[in-house]
């Protein structure tokens, strides 16, 4: 099994088992999508904004919207889902606080957000804008592809589920790092998993205590 299909059955992994109706936000294809069905999922609603990939994805979910998320309405009653996912889509957007706030109340009360989420802490980023002042934008993937619009770090994204309305239940990271930091991060009694995390995956459920907005301290050099 190749490393990718390693990293994509983790991320699913986080969606329960008893799961049965799920929105893809941002979908793609539908390959996350087809992966579910094939566990037992019974009805999958996309989003797709790339309308080729919309075409894809119609053969894999039970329907699929072309349209931007951050500039449409869905046709679904209230608290219709049992889980959304946000696979590498948060970052795409201009306000993803907005899109996570409007969609909440698609989900059931019960129900969970699964999210996987880009980490600018990544340490390849850091280095070479230490050592060679750059940050040098990629014309497709990567953690500066071009399309990104915003740029997290885990404290953000704890910032951006919080004040979303989201309690974070479970994180898991995927760990990209060549085996010389692999063994640093060791001997540091893995204090420096932040910066060998290339991406995070959140698992998320509503806060039903409401949202209390936590100061984080601000340091000054």
């Amino acid at each position: 099994m190749s490393k990718k299909k390693d990293i994509r059955d983790v991320f699913l992994s986080l969606v329960p088992d008893k799961t049965k109706r799920i929105l893809d936000i941002g979908c793609g294809a539908g390959g996350f999508s087809e992966k579910l069905k094939n566990r037992g999922v019974e009805e999958i609603v996309g989003i797709e904004k790339n309308s080729e990939l919309c075409k894809l994805a119609k053969d894999r979910l039970n329907e699929v919207f072309s349209a931007d998320i951050e500039n449409f309405q869905l046709s679904y009653p209230k608290e219709y889902f049992d889980c959304i996912i946000y696979a590498d889509i948060l970052e795409h957007l201009i306000e993803p606080l907005n899109v996570l706030i409007s969609y909440k109340k698609y989900l059931k009360d019960q129900g969970f957000i699964i999210a996987s989420i880009p980490n600018i802490r990544y340490y390849k980023v850091i280095l070479r804008l230490i050592l060679g002042g750059t940050w040098d934008y990629m014309d497709e993937g990567g953690l500066l592809d071009k399309t990104h619009l915003r740029f997290f770090t885990l404290v953000n994204i704890k910032e951006l589920f919080q004040k979303a309305g989201f309690e974070i239940v479970e994180i898991k990271r995927n760990i990209v790092a060549a085996r010389g930091f692999k063994i640093l991060n060791i001997l540091f009694f893995n204090k420096l998993k932040g910066f060998l995390s290339y991406q995070y995956f959140i698992k998320a459920k509503k806060n039903k205590l409401g949202f209390i907005e936590k100061k984080r301290k601000v340091y000054s050099f």
